[in-house]
């Protein structure tokens, strides 16, 4: 009878000593302990394995054509706008490379000009429209639109009802000119001393 009571009391004791301490045999069992060292060369291997590329999927002919059937078509009318907007920077492009370029009478280029013999060279270059070679002419045959409205490309006149002068307009109230003798093709203001007070108007040569 005291040897049973003396192995109670012991595996009491080992019970008590075991939940005091926090002790987990299965738990430390488990989840053995690595040095440092280790450690650190686990993470270099893994930060070493190379990244495969995430296979993505080649679109088929089909799923092409599908997406373009999705766009929706320009209208005659927008065609003819994109068209007329890539002309106007072309056109007033092509006229800022003759700066500098000698004025003669009578000349429409390529590298001497008159006032109409510019818009004519330009014209011609960029649409393949032959101007007639007088400025007066070239306002007759102009649609007249406001300064408001006028882009780049479109002409501008002074005098007499434009027979005596034309520029080539660039925006921003400016314009690309044959001048005179001595002072060739320049870019001034479409408003100057002399300009301002013989202006006689926009023309409109391009589609709207």
């Amino acid at each position: 009878m005291h040897a049973h009571l003396k192995k109670l009391t012991t595996a009491v004791l080992a019970t008590a000593l075991i939940t005091g301490l926090a002790i987990s045999p299965s738990a430390s069992a488990l989840a053995p302990s690595y040095p440092a060292a280790t450690q650190a060369t686990t993470a270099v291997v893994d930060a070493a394995r190379p990244l495969y590329p995430v296979d993505t999927q080649v679109p088929t002919m089909a799923r092409v054509l599908e997406h373009l059937a999705t766009i929706p078509k320009l209208t005659p009318r927008q065609r003819l706008v994109a068209h007329v907007t890539v002309l106007r920077k072309r056109i007033a492009d092509l006229g800022r490379k003759q700066v500098g370029d000698a004025y003669r009478a009578g000349n429409s280029g390529p590298n001497a000009f008159d006032c109409s013999g510019l818009t004519r060279y330009v014209f011609k270059q960029i649409t393949g429209r032959t101007l007639p070679h007088y400025s007066g002419a070239q306002y007759q045959m102009a649609k007249k639109v406001s300064r408001k409205k006028a882009q780049p490309g479109d002409l501008v006149f002074y005098l007499r009802g434009g027979a005596h002068h034309v520029g080539l307009y660039l925006g921003n109230g400016k314009m690309v000119h044959a001048i005179g003798s001595n002072r060739g093709v320049k870019v001034q203001p479409i408003f100057g001393p002399w300009y301002s007070r013989h202006y006689s108007g926009m023309g409109r040569i391009l589609p709207a």
